[in-house]
């Protein structure tokens, strides 16, 4: 339930002015979205509700509910595309986390299996899923991010351990010492003092090694605090997902009603003033192990995230033939759990069964929006929502949220692709996109992309005469997948070529190679040194190969003298497409005209020859020209009247005799 923040400059003028001059006041405000879900008495989640349902406090504030929106998952029944827009602060975000630390392989492998029926059976297109691992020897680790990529996520599961990606972003694919209870001697005092020093020498080997085992669980605890806090940023409801076994909960909470033999001693122990002889933390429990998993479970809910367990070793058994009677309980799994309003999901071989419940639960999210002052940054607001009118219900939703702060390395990452994945705005680096599909017999299409990215931009956001500049491009599919990306890192001298940045800025090529299909093409440039960002979306249908295809209509780039950076990853075979006649040209990543001066453009259709089409464009454009080579026909326009709330040409291009027609836009801007 992450709080979406926007920021707003809002001018308040007095009311009375009392005979002096008007003064303005400056308030800096979050607008806030708080993702909500309502559970009826059955524990489904509950639909129907109005805006005059919920009641918002902000630290104690009653705030007016400004937006409000219902989201139904399963009303699509799951054939809604992942690419489709949508609030990110309703997403539904799931890290699959898999516990290295207590899992035997046997049991990571049906957690594996789970893993990957959840994400084939349980999901919807447009969750975001995650993997991650937590090892108390080596800490914990994104294995990718959060992503709609299908199989990137089943390629992480196959061996969450070692599977490193190649993309940045990660967006597209105890022991301890055991004593064997001693038998009391019969035959003299000097065997019962012998044996009795033995097990004093074996009482304290236990508490050191109970002690040590405390410390890695101590770590764990810690370690998932830490998963919770680098999430506290990242939009819509998040659910920790934890594939483990667990820890053995007498380590925390003390010994259980089953230890009567060490009663029994312990109680002999006090009556002979022996105290010594007892291990407080293992009859009673860990005050510190107990107050780590409290301030856990706080940092959870602050940064409104719910740990949900699987308990993967299944249905559990508490004796076996070799070993016979012995303590087997999942209660660790529950102290973690319960202490965030999770579930733990147990004494089940058929774990998917239990992920189908878990997302049933939150199928319905109301996005409440309210505005707030804010504060300094990384100050806590504390949330609550109350049900207006609603009985025999429940409400879930964050305990609050963050004014925006520094981010870690690991929040930063996580903050860029969630940009990418959930198409959230970005001004502060601003630039241009083109991208057009040519078609090539037998293969993918070719799909060149154009980046004309704003120099004063870069050279505002540069330190110590460098920027950094990071460009992402990702061309996802219908479902999600990522068929094919561009990144590149550019290091840009300011003291060399900051006057050819601040007159016009950096303009980037690069090439995606896509089979047919619909895709979102999401490009990110991201300055380094201070993290500003800038995003643009293209929607893209690339054609089958030997269907009638138009490209977009191309503008030629005006005359500037540009910072020209080619994508490294090109394959230096691939033709450069942008050609007419004899000659190669750069396309304008953005058509700008301005009264009186016409503009040139050009319109290649694939698969048709000249005599069998019909063109039309609006506004309307001179023909100068056309030519065939090949399979491919090219016009060159001239647009050379225009209205001056022109936003748009359209070309139409039709076959004579046939309703088949296709029709390309580009937007336009006019001066």
């Amino acid at each position: 339930m992450r709080i979406a923040q926007r920021l707003f400059v809002l001018f308040a003028f007095p009311l009375f002015a009392f005979g002096q001059a008007t003064f303005e006041e400056k308030v800096t405000v979050a607008y806030v979205e708080v993702p909500v879900t309502v559970l009826g008495k059955n524990g489904e989640a509950m639909r129907g509700l109005t805006k005059a349902n919920f009641e918002v406090r902000d630290d104690g504030e009653k705030r007016d509910i400004e937006s409000f929106d219902a989201i139904d998952f399963a009303a699509a029944g799951g054939s809604t595309k992942a690419i489709s827009p949508l609030n990110p602060a309703s997403r539904r975000n799931f890290l699959l986390l898999f516990d290295l630390s207590y899992s035997n392989p046997q049991s990571v492998g049906r957690a594996q299996e789970a893993a990957r029926n959840f994400i084939a059976r349980s999901i919807g297109g447009r969750d975001l899923v995650a993997i991650g691992t937590v090892d108390v020897d080596r800490g914990f680790r994104f294995v990718t991010a959060f992503t709609t990529d299908r199989d990137l996520l089943i390629s992480a599961i196959k061996d969450p351990a070692n599977y490193r990606s190649s993309d940045p972003l990660q967006i597209s694919s105890n022991t301890g010492l055991d004593i064997e209870p001693q038998q009391r001697a019969s035959t003299g005092e000097r065997n019962e003092i012998a044996l009795e020093n033995m097990r004093d020498i074996a009482r304290q080997s236990g508490i050191l090694d109970d002690s040590f085992k405390r410390g890695r669980v101590k770590r764990q605890v810690e370690m998932l605090a830490s998963v919770a806090r680098s999430l506290q940023s990242l939009a819509g409801r998040k659910h920790l997902v934890l594939l483990s076994e667990g820890f053995d909960p007498r380590l925390v909470q003390g010994r259980g009603a089953g230890g009567m033999e060490f009663q029994q001693e312990e109680d002999s122990a006090v009556e002979h003033g022996e105290v010594w002889k007892i291990d407080s933390d293992k009859r009673f429990g860990s005050a510190e192990s107990q107050k780590s998993i409290q301030l856990m479970a706080d940092q959870f809910r602050r940064s409104d995230v719910v740990l949900h367990a699987v308990d993967i070793q299944g249905v559990r058994v508490n004796n076996d033939v070799r070993g016979g009677a012995k303590y087997n309980s999942n209660e660790g799994l529950f102290l973690l759990a319960n202490s965030t309003g999770g579930t733990v999901f147990r004494n089940s071989n058929d774990i998917t069964t239990e992920f189908d419940r878990l997302t049933r639960q939150h199928d319905v999210v109301y996005v409440l929006g309210f505005r707030a002052p804010i504060g300094r940054a990384g100050q806590f607001h504390e949330l609550k929502v109350r049900l207006v009118n609603v009985p025999n219900a429940r409400v879930q939703h964050r305990g609050g949220y963050y004014d925006a702060g520094a981010e870690s390395l690991v929040e930063r990452t996580l903050s860029t692709a969630e940009v990418i994945v959930n198409d959230i705005p970005q001004m502060d680096i601003a630039f241009d996109a083109l991208a057009a599909a040519f078609p090539r017999d037998g293969e993918d299409a070719q799909v060149p992309v154009v980046l004309e990215i704003a120099g004063a931009d870069l050279v505002k956001n540069a330190r110590n005469n460098r920027a950094t500049t990071d460009v992402f491009v990702y061309a996802f599919d219908e479902n999600g997948i990522v068929r094919d990306t561009i990144y590149q890192r550019v290091t840009l001298d300011i003291s060399q070529i900051g006057d050819r940045l601040r007159e016009t800025g950096v303009r980037f090529y690069g090439t995606l190679d896509l089979p047919p299909g619909k895709y979102a093409l999401k490009s990110l440039v991201r300055v380094a040194e201070t993290d500003r960002k800038g995003y643009q979306r293209i929607d893209l249908d690339v054609p089958t190969s030997g269907d009638v295809a138009v490209v977009r209509p191309l503008f030629f780039a005006e005359a500037g003298n540009w910072v020209m950076v080619k994508s490294a990853g090109d394959d230096p075979k691939t033709p450069y497409p942008f050609v007419l006649g004899p000659d190669t040209f750069i396309p304008a990543a953005r058509a700008t005209l301005r009264k009186g001066e016409p503009r040139l453009f050009t319109v290649f259709v694939y698969n048709a020859a000249p005599d069998e089409l019909t063109w039309e464009t609006a506004p309307v454009a001179k023909l100068v020209s056309e030519a065939r080579s090949d399979d491919v026909t090219k016009y060159l326009f001239a647009l050379e009247r225009f209205p001056n709330d022109a936003k748009e040409l359209a070309v139409t291009i039709r076959r004579k005799g046939s309703a088949d027609a296709r029709t390309v836009t580009v937007p336009l801007r006019v001066q």
